[in-house]
């Protein structure tokens, strides 16, 4: 039995490392990739008579509506969504080394989002406390959201970047308006292409400062948080 459970959790960590490598590298994670990875669900089948089913059940549709809605809103991308759907199924129950009661009978999904979550609220105070000062004059909804999701960077410096998205949007007759937030959808490299345009017609300086937004590798929090879960879970 204790193979098996070993092997749940190699086979998790081995998914996980693979696609939060992808995810760092292009932001972009092949379907097929999923197809490979869904036969884990297997070891629900292992894993189930040690569920609540009804705790279970709840922790995963939970989990997974929350992770919809903002994919609806184009805060993450559905690679975010597949990844937790498999997890959630794969590791229904884990058995933390610091024993955890509700880790084992199914509240895993949500304790690896609350652990994953964690993390990034590390990231957003940092970034909030960096760059609140740059907001004066602005409205206090502006301000926070552009603190705890935007950096501050000159034009030349964005142009030669990746994965990163205008906050301040310059149209072609170089007027400027600011957004708070972007969408998944869009593409980076075209943002790039215009504002190159926009120096290379003296539009604007290259050495302007602009607010942008970094595109969050979200597959790696999940990692993170799962790691934890599996050393100390909910410790009760």
């Amino acid at each position: 039995m204790i193979f098996i459970y070993i092997l749940q959790v190699l086979l998790s960590i081995i998914m996980l490392v693979h696609v939060s490598i992808l995810d760092v590298k292009y932001r972009e994670i092949d379907t097929k990739i999923w197809l490979f990875y869904s036969p884990l669900v297997l070891f629900f089948i292992y894993n189930i008579k040690f569920l609540n089913i009804y705790l279970f059940l709840y922790s995963f549709i939970v989990t997974i509506l929350i992770l919809y809605f903002f994919y609806r809103l184009s805060f993450m991308g559905g690679a975010d969504l597949f990844v937790m759907i498999i997890l959630g199924l794969v590791d229904s129950s884990v058995h933390p080394l610091f024993y955890s009661f509700f880790s084992i009978i199914g509240m895993e999904p949500i304790i690896i989002m609350l652990f994953a979550s964690l993390l990034v609220f590390m990231f957003v105070i940092i970034n909030f406390i960096r760059y609140y000062k740059y907001t004066v004059g602005l409205s206090i909804s502006k301000r926070i959201l552009l603190s705890i999701s935007g950096k501050r960077m000159k034009i030349k410096d964005f142009i030669n970047s990746k994965f990163l998205f205008p906050l301040s949007v310059i149209d072609d007759k170089g007027n400027e308006s600011l957004r708070t937030s972007f969408s998944v959808d869009e593409d980076d490299r075209e943002w790039r292409d215009k504002y190159t345009k926009l120096v290379l017609n003296n539009i604007i300086n290259e050495d302007k400062v602009i607010w942008v937004a970094y595109g969050i590798p979200v597959l790696p929090f999940i990692l993170f948080g799962y790691i934890v879960s599996l050393i100390i879970g909910i410790p009760i």
